[in-house]
C-alpha cells in the first residue's frame, strides 16, 4: 500500500451500514416521504439532540422548504437541530406481558374469575375420587390446568391435572347454561344477566371491559358481548310491549270496577324527548337530533303508568359506512340490517307524527278523553287524528308558567317600573315572583272551590286585581279579602324580588301585567287547566331515559331495547323487573339467595323516597335552598367579559337616518 503512495482507511461493516442509512441533506427524512435538509447554523450556536420517537413525533415541525426544526413559543425555530429518533422505552403494557419469574402457576390462575361454587365443588369432589381410583399410589395434588381453560364470556370451563402423574380430567362448565330448544352451543346465564343489567345503566360493552380489567378479571371479547346485547335488547323490547299491553287491560278492568261510565276512556299526558338538542348546527341543515322517544302516561291513577312508547332513530352505522364508500344507500330501506326507522330527510321534531303512532298503538285497549301536552299544537293534532271521537286539549301547568315568565321578560313595561336596584336580572326575578303567585292562587282556588270552573271564572278577576295591588305595594285589606295565598303582609310579592325593590306601575303597566296574568288565570286558561294536569310524569320518564341512553353516547343498534327496558322497570318496579327479565330470558336468579335480598332492599329504598312525608321534606328543602341562593345573589354582580370582536355599524351612512338601527 505504501509503495503506491496511497493510504487506505479500513471501515468496519457497522460503519458502512451507518453511512448508508444516515440522515443526510437532500435524502428522504425519517418517516416523512419527502426530502428534508438541515438548518444551516454555525457550529458555535447549533446543537444536536436525539429524542425518543414519541417525543420526536410530538415536537418536530416541517416548514415549506422541507427543513425539520423545533419551534419556540413564538413559533420561531430554535437553535437545536434534530437527529433521527431513537427507540422508545418499553411501556408498562409491554413490561407486564412477560410473566413474573417467581410465579410457579399459570398467570391466568392468579386473576379473578367468576365460578358457580356448587359446580366447582362438584368438579373437585368427583375428580379427587377418579384420581385415587386410577392412580392409587400417586401422592400428587390436583390443580386447575390454566393452559387448558376455555373462556365463554364471563363463564369458564376448567379441568384438573395432577402435579406428579399424567392424570388429566375432562372439562367442566363452571356456569349455568340458558335453557332453550334447538341445536348449537348454549349461552351462559351470567352473560345474559350482564347484558340485562347493562341495558339498565349508561355503561356500554367497552366500559364494562374496562371495569373488569381494572378488577383483574379477564373480560369477554367485545364482539361476543355485542352479539349478546343485540339479542337481549330485542327481547327486552318484546317483554315491555307485552307488559304495557297487560297494564292497559288491567287499568280498563279497574275503571269498570270503580264505576267509570266508559272504562276505556283515559286522561293521558304525552311528551317527546331527544338524545341531543334538535336546533340546527353547522354539521347538518336538518334538525340535529338523531333519536326521538315519545311517551304516553295515564292520568287516571296516582301511579301514572306508562301506556305506550315509540322510539324513532336516524342512526345506522352500516348505512353511514356504505355512504362513506360512495354507495348510494338510503335508510331505512338498504340491504342488510338497518337500525334506523326514520329517513334522513324527515323532520325528527314532528311530534304530531310520533303521537299519532303511539295513540294508534294503544287505541286497541285505550281511548283518550283528554290529552295534556306542552305548547306544541302539532302534538295534540296527532292524537286527535288517531281518535274517532273528540279529544279534550289540556295545557301543562309547568310549560304554561314558563311561557308566562318568558312573556313577562319581553313585556313592554315602562323603564321606571322597577326601581331601587341596579342588577340586570331584576326583571327576571319579578317574572318569577308573578309566576309563583299565579300558580299558588290557581291551586288554592281549585282546592277551595273543588274545581268548579264557573265559580273560578267568577272570582278570578278580583284575584288578578288584588295581585296587581299587592305587587304595587298596597298589600292589606284587598289581599285578606280576595287572595287565597297572601294574608296582607307583603310576603307573597317578595318571593323572588329583593326587599329594597319597589314596583311603580303606570296605568299602561297595569294593563300589560293583567294581560300576562290572564295567560294562567284568564277564562280560556282556566278551561285549558281545569284538571290541573301536567306532563311531569313524562318529564321524569324522559329524565330516566338519560340513565340508559345518555346524550354523550349513541347506542345505534340497541337504543330502543334500552329505553323499553327502562320503561318496564318504571312500570313494575326495579326488583320485579329484574326477576321478570331474567326469567323470560332463562337466566334465572337463585331463590332465597342474597341477590334477591339485595333486590328487595333496593325496592324499599325507592319506595321510601316516594312516601308523602319524604316528598314534602324534599319540597321544603328545595324551596329553602332556592330562597337562600336568591338571597346570596343580591350581594353579587357578575358581568361577562367577552373579548370577541363585534362589527361596528355606527359609521355606515345608510343607517344614520334610521333610529331603530
Amino acid at each position: 500500500m505504501k509503495d503506491l503512495g496511497v493510504t487506505m482507511v479500513f471501515v468496519s461493516r457497522k460503519q458502512k451500514q451507518r453511512s448508508r442509512v444516515g440522515f443526510k441533506q437532500g435524502v428522504q427524512g425519517y418517516n416523512k416521504g419527502k426530502c428534508h435538509g438541515f438548518v444551516k447554523e454555525s457550529s458555535s450556536r447549533c446543537t444536536y439532540v436525539r429524542l425518543r420517537k414519541t417525543v420526536y413525533d410530538s415536537r418536530i415541525n416541517d416548514d415549506s422548504e422541507g427543513v425539520l426544526t423545533f419551534r419556540d413559543v413564538d413559533n420561531s425555530p430554535t437553535n437545536v437541530s434534530p437527529l433521527r429518533p431513537c427507540k422508545d422505552r418499553v411501556g408498562y403494557v409491554d413490561q407486564f406481558r412477560v410473566p413474573s419469574k417467581d410465579s410457579q402457576v399459570h398467570p391466568d390462575l392468579l386473576t379473578n374469575k367468576v365460578y358457580v361454587p356448587a359446580l366447582l365443588q362438584s368438579m373437585m369432589a368427583k375428580e379427587y375420587k377418579n384420581h385415587r381410583l386410577r392412580h392409587e399410589n400417586c401422592r400428587g395434588d390436583l390443580e386447575i390446568d390454566g393452559y387448558a381453560s376455555i373462556k365463554w364470556g364471563l363463564g369458564w370451563q376448567e379441568r384438573l391435572k395432577c402435579t406428579k402423574c399424567t392424570y388429566v380430567s375432562q372439562h367442566y362448565k363452571m356456569y349455568h347454561e340458558v335453557e332453550r330448544k334447538g341445536s348449537g352451543r348454549r349461552a351462559a346465564q351470567i352473560n345474559v344477566g350482564v347484558q340485562i343489567g347493562l341495558a339498565s345503566t349508561s355503561i356500554g360493552n367497552s366500559g364494562t371491559c374496562r371495569i373488569l380489567n381494572s378488577a383483574n378479571i379477564i373480560a369477554p371479547s367485545r364482539t361476543s358481548m355485542q352479539k349478546g346485547a343485540n339479542k337481549v335488547n330485542a327481547a327486552l323490547q318484546t317483554i315491555n310491549e307485552k307488559s304495557m299491553r297487560q297494564i292497559r287491560r288491567t287499568l280498563v278492568y279497574e275503571n269498570s270496577r270503580v264505576g267509570q261510565k266508559d272504562p276505556h276512556m283515559f286522561n293521558v299526558e304525552g311528551d317527546s324527548c331527544y338524545n341531543n338538542p334538535i336546533f340546527n348546527s353547522e354539521a347538518t341543515p336538518f334538525q340535529a337530533g338523531t333519536v326521538v322517544t315519545t311517551t304516553f302516561c295515564e292520568n287516571n291513577t296516582k301511579n301514572k303508568k306508562v301506556l305506550g312508547v315509540h322510539v324513532g332513530s336516524k342512526l345506522c352505522t352500516i348505512g353511514a359506512k356504505l355512504r362513506n364508500k360512495g354507495s348510494n344507500v338510503l335508510c331505512p330501506n338498504h340491504r342488510g340490517h338497518c337500525t334506523a326507522n326514520i329517513p334522513q330527510n324527515q323532520a325528527i321534531g314532528d311530534e304530531g307524527q310520533w303521537n299519532t303512532r303511539v295513540a294508534s298503538e294503544i287505541s286497541t285497549e285505550v281511548k283518550i278523553a283528554n290529552f295534556t301536552c306542552d305548547g306544541d299544537s302539532k302534538g295534540f293534532k296527532g292524537v286527535e287524528t288517531s281518535q274517532k271521537h273528540t279529544v279534550g286539549h289540556l295545557k301543562d301547568l309547568r310549560h304554561l308558567g314558563n311561557s308566562l315568565r318568558r312573556e313577562l321578560n319581553k313585556a313592554p313595561f315602562s323603564k321606571g317600573m322597577l326601581t331601587g336596584h341596579t342588577k340586570s336580572n331584576i326583571r327576571s326575578r319579578f317574572a318569577l315572583s308573578v309566576k309563583s303567585r299565579c300558580m299558588a292562587e290557581l291551586k288554592c282556588a281549585h282546592k277551595k272551590h273543588r274545581g268548579n270552573i264557573r265559580v273560578l271564572k267568577r272570582v278570578m278577576p278580583n284575584v288578578i286585581s288584588t295581585m296587581i295591588l299587592c305587587f304595587r305595594g298596597y298589600c292589606g285589606t284587598e289581599c285578606r279579602k280576595y287572595s287565597l295565598v297572601c294574608s296582607g303582609h307583603h310576603a307573597q310579592s317578595k318571593n323572588y324580588l329583593p326587599a329594597n325593590v319597589k314596583v311603580k306601575m303606570t296605568a299602561n303597566d297595569q294593563t300589560v301585567l293583567t294581560k300576562c296574568i290572564e295567560m294562567i288565570l284568564g277564562p280560556t286558561a282556566l278551561d285549558a287547566t281545569k284538571l290541573l294536569t301536567t306532563t311531569q310524569k313524562c318529564e321524569a320518564v324522559n329524565r330516566s331515559y338519560q340513565a340508559v341512553n345518555p346524550k354523550t353516547m349513541n347506542f345505534s343498534r340497541n337504543c330502543g331495547g334500552r329505553i323499553h327496558g327502562q320503561v318496564h322497570k318504571l312500570n313494575v318496579g326495579y326488583g320485579s323487573s329484574v326477576i321478570i327479565k331474567t326469567t323470560e330470558l332463562n337466566a334465572h336468579l337463585t331463590r332465597g339467595s342474597k341477590v334477591i335480598a339485595q333486590l328487595g332492599a333496593s325496592d324499599r329504598v325507592i319506595k321510601n323516597r316516594k312516601l308523602p312525608s319524604q316528598v314534602m321534606k324534599d319540597r321544603v328543602s328545595r324551596a329553602r335552598a332556592r330562597q337562600a341562593r336568591f338571597k346570596l345573589h343580591e350581594d353579587m354582580h357578575y358581568c361577562k367579559g367577552i373579548s370577541d370582536p363585534k362589527p361596528d355599524f355606527s359609521n355606515l351612512p345608510h343607517l344614520s337616518h334610521h333610529e331603530y338601527a
